[in-house]
């Protein structure tokens, strides 16, 4: 992957995970599927919105530029972001089998990225079939 890849899918883990945090906030702050109207005056729900809004825009530009079997694991990261931020935000647990499965996803995470250097080499064909990307 490339490095403005690699910026731009870290971009997306962090507004995705950032998403959950504040729709958690949200729904601690009143925030009710059953009621719209709380919703809409609930700025933690709008923010968290937005930014799953914004995380599909910068997963976008991920996709146009690897391929999708490489890019999608990089969102296991939030598995990662979500309980790490949760303990420190809402005093939430993480066990000690949590700790190892966010290690085995890091380690996970890091294996496909580093593999795919090697895999999306020009032998695969489908390089030279992509649109060039104008942005």
């Amino acid at each position: 992957m490339n490095p403005a890849a690699i910026l731009f899918a870290l971009v997306t883990v962090l507004l995705n995970g950032g998403a959950q945090l504040l729709l958690r906030k949200a729904a601690l702050t009143g925030a009710s599927p059953t009621n719209p109207l709380s919703l809409v005056k609930n700025a933690w729900f709008l923010t968290g919105l937005a930014a799953y809004a914004i995380s599909v825009l910068t997963w976008l530009f991920v996709l146009r530029r690897v391929p999708l079997a490489v890019a999608a694991p990089f969102i296991a990261l939030v598995y990662v972001l979500v309980p790490l931020a949760s303990r420190l935000l809402f005093e939430d647990t993480v066990s000690t089998k949590m700790w190892i499965g966010m290690l085995f996803v890091v380690f996970g995470v890091t294996l496909v990225a580093q593999g795919s250097s090697s895999a999306a080499g020009p032998s695969s064909g489908r390089e030279a079939a992509r649109p060039p990307t104008s942005d």
